[in-house]
């Protein structure tokens, strides 16, 4: 029976976490679609060919990724997330390492963007839209 137990708690603390667990809220990629997806909705946003960030992943008008396994850093206040990207007539898999920036910030680099910021890809800096919900 102490082996099973420990067997247990060893598979649980080495379970990944689920999305919810490290991201609350909707994310957007600046202040200023914030206050747009406040005043116009959230379709209003992902029409302009933006995308959002939350706990299921990453969403846009024709475009989305889903985190499929979430995994927290140990010694790094962070998480790497496998995920499963798909824009029409594609799909690829992403890994995509997330860290908490200044207080309502999250900063996303992807394995495929080589961590270039300067559009395109799942990198970037997204802000905590408050007051702003998923359908």
């Amino acid at each position: 029976m102490k082996a099973f137990l420990a067997a247990a708690a060893l598979l649980a603390a080495t379970l990944p976490l689920r999305a919810e667990e490290f991201i609350s809220g909707v994310y957007a990629e600046t202040p200023e679609l914030c206050a747009k997806a406040r005043g116009e909705g959230l379709g209003a946003v992902l029409e302009g060919g933006n995308v959002v960030l939350s706990a299921r992943g990453i969403d846009g008008y024709e475009y989305h990724c889903d985190f499929v396994q979430v995994v927290k850093g140990t010694r790094t206040p962070g998480h790497v997330v496998l995920a499963l990207c798909e824009e029409p007539g594609y799909a690829f898999p992403d890994t995509i390492a997330i860290f908490p920036r200044a207080e309502g910030q999250l900063q996303l680099t992807a394995q495929g963007d080589n961590g270039d910021e300067s559009g395109g890809g799942n990198s970037g800096t997204f802000h905590l839209c408050e007051g702003v919900a998923l359908p």
